[in-house]
């Protein structure tokens, strides 16, 4: 049962060695990191739309919280623009971050 095993195990990284040092292995391995940096670019573009429209979006709302709700005191409006300002904020930094880590 012990020579079966260690019989297994050798052939397993024998099998290894070769995959991983043969033309074909090389070329799947080049083939992968290819397609890798192709995704992380659809990524990135994905990210940045969602950041951008996220962005819009609170803009459109700031303004309207500023301009159209009647009935809030000036001292509501400007707390809630402060954490719609603050949000849009931190959307962008999170774009940012998405964009150097998929880069």
């Amino acid at each position: 049962m012990r020579t079966t095993k260690y019989v297994l195990f050798a052939a397993l990284g024998l099998a290894a060695v070769i995959f991983l040092t043969s033309d074909t292995a090389k070329e799947l391995r080049e083939d992968l990191e290819a397609n890798a940096k192709k995704n992380a670019k659809k990524l990135k573009k994905k990210f940045g739309k969602i950041g951008s429209d996220a962005t819009d979006k609170l803009a459109d709302l700031r303004d309207m919280v500023s301009n159209e709700i009647e009935g809030l005191s000036d001292d509501a409006r400007e707390r809630i623009e402060s954490i719609l300002n603050d949000t849009a904020k931190t959307a962008g930094k999170v774009k940012a971050n998405a964009g150097k880590q998929l880069s």
